[in-house]
């Protein structure tokens, strides 16, 4: 009896999944009928209903490739992207992987370029949300290194910079410098990330790291485009790079002195006089040293300052801040009467020993 019934629900369990083909390929039938008739919108809803009719993968395939035709007709170019995202996923082995990945970069341009799914057909000014980061965040995770891929990168880094995202950003304008290193894409990726990370800079830098990362990527630049149109600009703002981190310097150093700790005033004082000798601040930092360190004499104040100034440091025990300072009440126009401290960091280290030479040229100490 038991094996009556295995053999009872095998033979219904064939006879539904041919009628269910069966009830597929009626509905592709009709859609084909609609889609001659050029009522692509209704075709595409047939075309998926046999989708999910079918039980066969290669009709499910072939329903769902008709589907993305009649949506492409039909200028919903969004849905069109999510039958090939499917057929991807799904059913790889029934589609041309590579044309799949050309028309997905294909639409996200096109979406890129202004174009959005209508809502409602018979409201045609009601268009749907725009989804362009979406579309060419998935190509890139299809086929990161397609020949699309540079340019993929670099639109994604300017939609986040349009969404007021920059650090999203960055990651996609560096990838591109690394990866695809001949490419125009690199170009535009190296001035973009020299523009962001002057943008970050001056909007605040209590570490300095957006100013080092600013500098870094102005110098690279400028060694790898010297006969670009953009070098003149480049060099300006490396100019306006290092006077920021003078004036960084400077006001750490004149809030070290005024709380007594002119050990490490020394050494933000000497790093603006070494450093940034031709900015604004290098004055003011030579007098403010040579009133800490009797052994300092300043240049007359007319004197060119264009080598670099050495100085020699006392070897003094120099105990280890746990939260390095990151604004300072002579960096905040006014605005903080006390320091800023950076929570997050856990620095652990024996204030009894000698500060190793490697951190003499710190920020933190």
């Amino acid at each position: 009896m038991k094996r009556l019934l295995i053999v009872l629900f095998c033979i219904f369990s064939v006879f539904a999944a041919y009628a269910t083909d069966a009830e597929a390929n009626e509905c592709i039938k009709e859609a084909a009928e609609l889609h001659n008739k050029k009522s692509f919108r209704k075709a595409a809803a047939r075309y998926m209903d046999a989708v999910l009719l079918a039980d066969t993968p290669a009709l499910k395939a072939n329903a769902l490739i008709a589907a993305s035709l009649s949506y492409r007709n039909a200028k919903l170019y969004g849905k069109e992207f999510d039958c090939i995202e499917r057929l991807i996923k799904e059913h790889i082995a029934h589609v041309d992987f590579q044309r799949a990945i050309d028309r997905q970069f294909e639409i996200a341009d096109t979406f890129f370029d202004g174009h959005r799914d209508t809502a409602v057909f018979w409201l045609p000014f009601i268009k749907d949300s725009d989804r362009t980061r979406e579309f060419y965040e998935t190509a890139l995770q299809n086929a990161s290194c397609a020949k699309q891929a540079p340019n993929a990168k670099l639109r994604l880094g300017n939609i986040y910079l349009d969404d007021n995202k920059p650090e999203q950003a960055l990651p996609f304008f560096r990838e591109i410098i690394s990866m695809h290193p001949e490419t125009e894409a690199a170009r535009y990726a190296s001035l973009e990330l020299m523009y962001t990370y002057m943008q970050l800079a001056r909007r605040g830098d209590g570490d300095g790291a957006w100013s080092r990362l600013a500098k870094s990527a102005l110098t690279d630049f400028l060694a790898q485009y010297p006969n670009d149109p953009e070098v003149p600009w480049a060099k300006k703002a490396l100019d306006e790079i290092n006077t920021l981190d003078a004036k960084r310097m400077h006001g750490l150093g004149a809030y070290y002195h005024r709380t007594g700790r002119n050990d490490l005033a020394e050494r933000y004082l000497a790093r603006v006089i070494r450093d940034h000798g031709e900015t604004e601040d290098a004055k003011p930092s030579e007098r403010l040293l040579a009133q800490i360190d009797e052994d300092y004499t300043p240049p007359p104040p007319d004197a060119p300052r264009k080598e670099k100034y050495v100085h020699t440091f006392k070897r003094n025990t120099i105990p280890i801040e746990r939260n390095p300072i990151l604004v300072v009440p002579e960096n905040s126009d006014g605005k903080w009467l006390l320091p800023i401290r950076d929570l997050k960091a856990d620095i652990h280290l024996d204030s009894n020993k000698d500060v190793p030479e490697r951190m003499v040229n710190k920020d933190e100490f």
